[in-house]
């Protein structure tokens, strides 16, 4: 019967998350060849202590910006998704505040993006207010592993926790780094964004997830859980937005978000052994305006502006175009130009107006 019920989740988990998912439809094609023995080499996958995390096929994308993505074969795709699923989410979701608004399901940009608006609203009775902006340096390459399974301990049994520290640890093989470097030096000799290429970071031991599968993503904002609420709850900051590594504190004291600044620098790096982008830190008033999420936000006369930020609106333009280059020279088919285009209209659904006039312009005119 439980064996039955694995099947039918691991099942679930291929044809609705993973195989939808996967960009490269040549390995849904492998693997469909031979779905059900795929599956049962799935399942006693799921059953074996000495996983060792699947091997990453490691490459950089350009944008918006140089990025590290590791990503899975099909097979450790699906046990990583059925892991975090069935294990991971059903046991440490609980311990997570709904104002931490990254991965989990009805949730995402949107409604970290609603919440900015609520919470702006419900300041606009004083004059002026504050905005506390927070970022981290290198999030996912810092998170400490021994921490981090510390954390996971006294919540997953003793088979559960082997398994999940073996993603983590993943990130300790030499291949890892010796493909980074590999694809930088590449880089570097073809690309004139030889400064940002740079600042693309190795792994040190110990430390960072793999950046690209659902594990990652969740225990990502599972490691800061005790902070979000030390800050709704001992700093009494009910306005407050999380989405990964991107941190919002609004309040009308800035002598308190000052001092709320000081304790949570001080908290991450003694208790989490991170340090803040002093770059991208800073605190803001409301007729200011800050950026979050992709967008501008600004009060004035009462009133809430929203716009889309300048970069998000030349990244669209110049991303649009190079679909559309790539489609009239028949490098890509319809369906991979018309996902990609729709996938604007749905990331950016606070400004479809906007996003609609530049596609249109750059797409059918282009």
């Amino acid at each position: 019967m439980q064996e039955n019920k694995i099947y039918r989740r691991v099942l679930h988990v291929y044809e609705n998350e993973v195989s939808k998912n996967t960009k490269n439809k040549r390995k849904v094609y492998q693997f469909e060849k031979n779905k059900m023995q795929n599956i049962q080499h799935i399942y006693k996958a799921l059953q074996d202590s000495d996983y060792n995390g699947g091997r990453y096929n490691i490459f950089l994308i350009k944008h918006p910006k140089y990025r590290v993505v590791m990503s899975l074969a099909m097979r450790d795709k699906v046990i990583n998704h059925y892991f975090t699923r069935y294990v991971l989410m059903p046991k440490l979701t609980k311990f997570l505040d709904d104002r931490n608004v990254a991965t989990r399901k009805n949730m995402g940009t949107q409604a970290g993006i609603n919440y900015v608006k609520k919470f702006l609203e419900k300041n606009k009775r004083y004059d002026k207010f504050y905005i506390l902006k927070i970022d981290i340096s290198k999030y996912f390459y810092t998170i400490d592993h021994a921490i981090l399974k510390k954390m996971l301990k006294n919540h997953l049994d003793d088979f559960e926790y082997q398994y999940v520290v073996s993603i983590i640890d993943s990130t300790n093989c030499p291949y890892i780094n010796d493909s980074i470097r590999f694809l930088k030096e590449r880089e570097l000799s073809r690309s004139d964004r030889k400064q940002e290429i740079d600042k693309i970071p190795y792994y040190e031991a110990g430390k960072g997830l793999p950046i690209g599968n659902m594990c990652s993503q969740f225990l990502s904002i599972f490691y800061l859980n005790a902070l979000d609420h030390k800050i709704i709850h001992d700093f009494h900051i009910k306005h407050y937005v999380r989405y990964m590594d991107d941190f919002l504190l609004i309040d009308p004291d800035k002598k308190h978000l000052e001092n709320c600044l000081k304790e949570i620098e001080q908290i991450l790096k003694e208790d989490y052994k991170l340090t803040l982008n002093k770059n991208k830190t800073k605190i803001y008033s409301s007729n200011e305006g800050f950026e979050f999420l992709g967008y501008r936000f600004r009060v004035y006369n009462k009133k809430t502006i929203m716009t889309l930020k300048r970069e998000s609106i030349t990244r669209m333009k110049k991303r649009v175009k190079e679909i559309n280059y790539l489609y009239k020279q028949n490098k890509i088919s319809f369906e991979t130009a018309f996902s990609s285009i729709n996938n604007f209209l749905h990331t950016y659904q606070g400004s479809k107006e906007k996003t609609r006039r530049i596609v249109e312009r750059y797409w059918f005119n282009g």
